[in-house]
C-alpha cells in the first residue's frame, strides 16, 4: 500500500468508521489488533493536530505540557481531561442567566466557531441549547446535574446520527456473518418508555432513533410522553440537593416561574407509575407479535413485566426484537428470577447489554461472555486510580477507565471515567471477537466512596428523573 492509499485509509478509519467496516459489525470486532492499534495511532495524531488548532483548553493544556505530537498511546496520557471538565464553569452564570458568557464558555471546548452566536437573549437552559441547536452543527447534551452542576457535552449531530447507525449494527446484525438488506434497515417499531425528546443522556438521540429505526415512519415511535422533560427543572432539583447537603437550603432562592412548574412535574410523577402500566398494557395489545426496540433499565422492565404477568401477558413481542439496557440494578435489589420474568412477558430471545457515556462516541456492546468489546475507534486506557497514571496494556489491570476517541470530532476525545474497570489485554474472548473488552464487572468509585458523581449514561435518565422528583417533594413545604 503506497503512502497516499495508507493515509486515505486512516482518514476514512478515523472519519467514516462505516465505511471503512464495509456496514459490517463483524468487521468491526474482527479486525487484527497489531493492524487496529496502527490505525489508532496514525489516526490519534492527525486528531490530536486537528483539535490542537481548534480547541482552546487542550491547546492551552498541551503547551504549558510542552506536548506537540502524539507518537505512542501512553503520550495522550497527560492530555485526559476529567469527565468532571465539561461541567467547569462558574454555576452562576446560569444562576444569573448569561448564556452569552456560557456560549463563550463552551466555545472554548469545541472544535467549532461559536464566535457568531449571540446568546444574550436567553432566559432558559432548554432555550439556551435550543439556540445552539438552530445555529451551530452542535448537538449539547446535559448529565444530571446530582452535585449541583450540570455537565455540557458539545457532541454534534452528523456524530450523533452516525452513533444511532452504528447502534443498529451491533443491535441487529449477528456477529460471524455478513449483514443482509434487512439486518441494515430493519424499519422496527420502538418503544420508548420515557419522554420524547430532551437534552438529558440518551433523549438526545430520540429523534435519531425514530428516523433511523423506523423507516423514517413515525407512526412507529412509542414514547411514554409525547413532550420533553424540562432541563431547567431538572437543574433545579440539582441545586436544592446540594444545597441541602451543604445545610443551606433555606438560602436557595426558587424563581417564581420554576417554582409553579415545579408542582406540576412533581405531579406528573406522582402519576407515572400508574401510566408506565397503562403505557404498556396499550403497547402489548398494539404491537402484540410485532419486532420492537425498546430501551431501558433493568428495574424499569422488571416491574413492567411483573404487573403484564399478573394480568395474564407474556410473549408480548417477536422473539428476534432488540431490547438494549445497561447500568446494572442501580443498587436495587431484584429476585433471582428477574430475567426469567423479563423473558417470559417480552417474549424475547436476547437482551443487549450495552456500557458507555456520552463524553465518548461508542457504546461497548457485551458478547456472549459477557464482555463489552470497546469499540475500534476508542483508544482505552486502564489508569491508577491515585495518580492517573496508565497500567501497562499487558496482563489483568483493573483501575481507573479512561480512553482516546479518535472518531469525536466536536469535542477533545481524550477522557478520564469515574469507573473502575477490569481488561485482560492478553485475553483472546472466546466469543471470536478480537478487539479487547472490559470485563463485566464494572463499579463507579463514587459508589465505592460514597459520593455524588453526575457522569452521563443512557439507562440512567429514568431514574436520575424520578430521584430529581422525589428529592424536590420532600422539601415541597
Amino acid at each position: 500500500m503506497t503512502t497516499s492509499q495508507t493515509e486515505q485509509s486512516v482518514t476514512t478509519f478515523m472519519d467514516a468508521p462505516i465505511e471503512f467496516f464495509g456496514h459490517s459489525m463483524t468487521q468491526m470486532q474482527s479486525i487484527p489488533r497489531d493492524e487496529l492499534e496502527a490505525l489508532q495511532r496514525q489516526a490519534m495524531k492527525i486528531r490530536f493536530r486537528q483539535h490542537y488548532e481548534t480547541i482552546p483548553i487542550l491547546r492551552k493544556l498541551a503547551d504549558r505540557l510542552g506536548i506537540t505530537d502524539l507518537d505512542e498511546f501512553e503520550d495522550v496520557a497527560p492530555l485526559l481531561f476529567s469527565h468532571t471538565a465539561f461541567k467547569s464553569y462558574p454555576s452562576a452564570l446560569i444562576d444569573n442567566k448569561r448564556f452569552d458568557l456560557m456560549t463563550r464558555w463552551l466555545d472554548t471546548n469545541t472544535s467549532y466557531d461559536l464566535s457568531g452566536v449571540d446568546a444574550s437573549g436567553c432566559t432558559t437552559i432548554d432555550g439556551w441549547i435550543e439556540l445552539l441547536d438552530r445555529e451551530t452543527p452542535l448537538n449539547v447534551i446535559t448529565s444530571s446535574g446530582t452535585t449541583g452542576t450540570l455537565s455540557l457535552i458539545p457532541k454534534d449531530k452528523a456524530a450523533a446520527s452516525e452513533g444511532m447507525y452504528i447502534w443498529k449494527m451491533y443491535l441487529f446484525q449477528t456477529f460471524g456473518t455478513e449483514p443482509t438488506p434487512e439486518q441494515l434497515d430493519p424499519g422496527v417499531d420502538v418503544v420508548w418508555p420515557t419522554f420524547a425528546s430532551g437534552k438529558l443522556g440518551h433523549l438526545r438521540i430520540a429523534d435519531m432513533v425514530k428516523s433511523g429505526f423506523t423507516g423514517n415512519d413515525p407512526s412507529k415511535f412509542h414514547p411514554l410522553y409525547s413532550d420533553a422533560i424540562d432541563t431547567d427543572l431538572m437543574f433545579l432539583a440539582s441545586k436544592m440537593r446540594a444545597a441541602a447537603s451543604r445545610g443551606e437550603l433555606d438560602r436557595l432562592v426558587i424563581p417564581e416561574e420554576l417554582a409553579q412548574r415545579k408542582d406540576e412535574f412533581i405531579a406528573m410523577q406522582l402519576r407515572q407509575p400508574e401510566e408506565m402500566q397503562q403505557f404498556f398494557a396499550e403497547i402489548a395489545e398494539k404491537l402484540a407479535g410485532k419486532r420492537i426496540f425498546m430501551l431501558g433499565t433493568y428495574n424499569l422492565m422488571y416491574d413492567v413485566a411483573r404487573a403484564g404477568l399478573d394480568r395474564g401477558i407474556e410473549g408480548v413481542f417477536a422473539p428476534d426484537s432488540a431490547i438494549l439496557t445497561g447500568g446494572g440494578t442501580k443498587g436495587m435489589v431484584l429476585p433471582d428470577d428477574y430475567m426469567d420474568v423479563i423473558h417470559e412477558f417480552l417474549g424475547t430471545e436476547s437482551i443487549q447489554i450495552g456500557y458507555g457515556y456520552s463524553e465518548v462516541s461508542a457504546m461497548h456492546f457485551a458478547c456472549e461472555e459477557g464482555r463489552y468489546h470497546v469499540q475500534p475507534w476508542i483508544i482505552p486506557f486502564i489508569l491508577d486510580p491515585e495518580t492517573s497514571q496508565p497500567y501497562p496494556r499487558s496482563g489483568r489491570q483493573t483501575g481507573r477507565s479512561a480512553g482516546y476517541d479518535v472518531l469525536n470530532k466536536s469535542h477533545w476525545g481524550g477522557v478520564i471515567s469515574g469507573d473502575e474497570v477490569t481488561i485482560d489485554w492478553d485475553l483472546v474472548c472466546p466469543c471470536g471477537r478480537s478487539t479487547v473488552a472490559f470485563e463485566p464487572e464494572i463499579m463507579r468509585y463514587s459508589d465505592k466512596d460514597n459520593v455524588d458523581d453526575d457522569r452521563i449514561t443512557c439507562a440512567a435518565t429514568h431514574e436520575v428523573h424520578n430521584e430529581a422528583v422525589n428529592f424536590m417533594k420532600e422539601f415541597e413545604a
